[in-house]
């Protein structure tokens, strides 16, 4: 084997465990728990909304709506130990406003998978978007059936007065994005979580 062939092969070998580690975006998968379709999760800029696992679906009924995304490289194989730090959850419109980049809550394990299962650090709502993942910057095109609101009705990261006059004007005319547990109504219950949440901001 001559010089030149020698180095081809060498480069191949460096090449081939290197594109293996490389997510692409087009293959990987984000699921939402069985049955959650349609589920709203409630956020607070201060963190001090809803696990992933108390979301509700219409009605006010607890569903477990923890989202997991399957991190997969060109050839379809798993990738293990991928950074939760390249990866955030954002919707497929505007709708929802983050403290920064809501990360899973670990690198991915042996299968590629890893979730979100913890309160987002977050306002706005999200009620006619899906919830997307970014991977290396790039949008996963598979999408999830999960929803978001808050106290922030406005999304701009702050529960203030603005917020407080578009829930007060929801009370007896209903608005969803009023409506936090989505039980179909804006009552007491929604006031119970509004009122600790006003002058909430990200930390």
């Amino acid at each position: 084997m001559n010089r030149c062939a020698c180095l081809v092969f060498a480069l191949a070998l460096i090449a081939v465990p290197a594109l293996a580690n490389i997510p692409y975006p087009d293959l990987c998968l984000l699921n939402n728990a069985a049955g959650s379709d349609g589920a709203v999760l409630l956020v607070v800029p201060t963190g001090t909304g809803a696990p992933f696992t108390d979301a509700r679906l219409l009605g006010g009924v607890a569903v477990d709506a923890t989202l997991t995304l399957t991190v997969v490289n060109s050839e379809g194989g798993a990738i293990e130990n991928y950074p939760a730090s390249d990866i955030w959850l954002v919707t497929t419109g505007a709708g929802l406003a983050t403290c920064g980049m809501a990360h899973p809550g670990s690198a991915t394990d042996v299968n590629g998978q890893t979730s979100w299962v913890d309160p987002v650090f977050g306002g706005g709502n999200s009620l006619l978007e899906d919830a997307q993942a970014i991977i290396a910057s790039q949008p996963v095109p598979d999408t999830a059936a999960v929803h978001f609101v808050s106290p922030d009705i406005t999304g701009d990261l702050n529960v203030n007065l603005s917020d407080i006059s578009l829930f007060t004007q929801a009370i007896g005319l209903y608005n969803p994005e009023a409506d936090f547990n989505n039980d179909g109504v804006v009552n007491l219950t929604d006031i119970s979580i509004m009122a600790p949440a006003i002058g909430a901001a990200c930390p």
